[in-house]
């Protein structure tokens, strides 16, 4: 009995030994929230903050997507965006805008909307803005696809080209503003490599344009060109108008007592001429009604507007080194010297062009053969919304451009003076 009771106070001891071991671990309790979260369950609102995360990821992803560069056309596995066709298009823009104006004063429509006579393909029936679009489209083409070629033969930039390059870059961004650089999204390093590109392009193109030319056969291509058309007579003439201008801009004949006082003044001058050591120097800086011309030329073939061909016939006659007397003619009064009546100027550029012609013939036929083993896309859902003479015109306007031409003229003129 009594062992019974000292088991049970024994165990009584080591229970109250083990509690007094261990002490025991307060029980945590939550703070109620203050604030925001005061009296609101979390649930809720961690899906909307959810909810409003995903709403921004979205917008992001749709904004990322619109700044995206849009893909203006594909050659091949290439993609040239349309922020890689701004540069040509401002190229050709800013050439022709400073025209613009003037063009605008004499047509009453702008250069842009004008009939496009150049050379993209076959177009006929268009306006300029649409044949410089094509211009612009089939050259970049083109590079893209030569400089695809000089690459895969191993074409490497010689150092010459990468300075030239570097110039080239430094040079197209004088006179831009930051911000007109951000908006034609352009750059020296971008500029670099695009004039690097180009060149190794250009000089793959001038390699295989040799080797199409050795094939030209240049004796067919100007067999049909005739030396005698094309006999060329050089001289220089004084001429005087029977005609003048009024303010309207209208055509008004000289009086009778004009056109004797302009004989009397040729007159004189063929009368100098005849024993004058030089030609060119029996007028005036001040003389207004009578004109020299050092370098005038015309062709069998052509003739020549300014006088009859009763008068060009005697012209034609005449021995190299003789000046006429003074020829009245309808329109003009004229003293003539001939200085060598039988040029092959003409000829030789005739023959020249001709065979140049069929080069680039040659060369177009190589291309074309060359363009279909690439798969050459044009997106028209982007390109066809471009118009040229409105992409980059607000953006470096003709006043932009005057002030341009002036800075670099007077740093020209800065630089050789030093």
């Amino acid at each position: 009995m009594n062992s019974s009771k000292n088991i049970m106070n024994q165990q009584k001891k080591d229970k109250g030994a083990k509690e007094a071991a261990s002490p025991s671990v307060p029980e945590k309790t939550l703070k109620k929230s203050s604030g925001f979260l005061a009296g609101r369950e979390l649930k809720p609102i961690i899906l909307t903050v959810l909810c409003v995360v995903l709403v921004v990821v979205l917008c992001v992803g749709v904004a990322i997507q619109q700044f995206k560069p849009k893909v203006a056309v594909t050659v091949g596995d290439t993609k040239l965006t349309l922020d890689d066709m701004t540069y040509p298009i401002y190229e050709l823009e800013s050439t022709y805008l400073p025209y613009n104006e003037w063009y605008q004063s004499m047509s009453g429509g702008t250069i842009w909307e004008a009939d496009y006579q150049g050379e993209a393909g076959t177009m006929s029936g268009v306006s300029n803005s649409i044949g410089w679009k094509q211009e612009i489209l089939n050259g970049e083409v083109q590079y893209e696809i030569l400089y695809q070629k000089a690459k895969e033969a191993k074409y490497e930039l010689t150092e010459d080209e990468k300075k030239d390059a570097a110039e080239d870059a430094k040079e197209a961004l004088e006179g831009l503003s930051w911000l007109q650089k951000m908006q034609l999204n352009i750059s020296e390093s971008k500029l670099t490599e695009r004039f690097e590109k180009r060149a190794l392009a250009d000089r793959f193109k001038k390699d295989q344009q040799e080797e199409l030319n050795k094939d030209v056969d240049e004796a067919k291509a100007i067999a049909d060109i005739s030396k005698e058309d094309y006999r060329q007579y050089d001289i220089q003439y004084y001429s005087a108008p029977l005609k003048t201008s009024t303010e309207e801009g209208e055509a008004k004949e000289l009086t009778d007592d004009e056109k004797k006082e302009l004989e009397e003044k040729m007159k004189n001058i063929a009368s100098q001429a005849k024993t004058a050591e030089d030609f060119t120097t029996l007028i005036g800086e001040d003389e207004t009604s009578i004109t020299l011309e050092k370098e005038g030329k015309f062709t069998e073939k052509d003739g020549w507007s300014y006088v009859s061909d009763k008068n060009l016939k005697k012209i034609k006659k005449m021995e190299n080194g003789a000046v006429s007397d003074v020829i009245l003619d309808e329109n003009y009064y004229v003293v003539v010297k001939m200085v060598n009546n039988n040029s092959e100027e003409a000829y030789k550029t005739a023959c020249d062009d001709a065979i140049k012609t069929e080069q680039n013939s040659a060369y177009s036929t190589w291309y074309e053969k060359e363009q279909e083993k690439y798969d050459v896309v044009v997106n028209t859902d982007i390109w066809t919304d471009v118009v040229i003479g409105t992409v980059t015109t607000d953006i470096v306007t003709a006043e932009d451009l005057e002030k341009m031409k002036g800075d670099s003229s007077d740093a020209a003129d800065g630089s050789s003076e030093e």
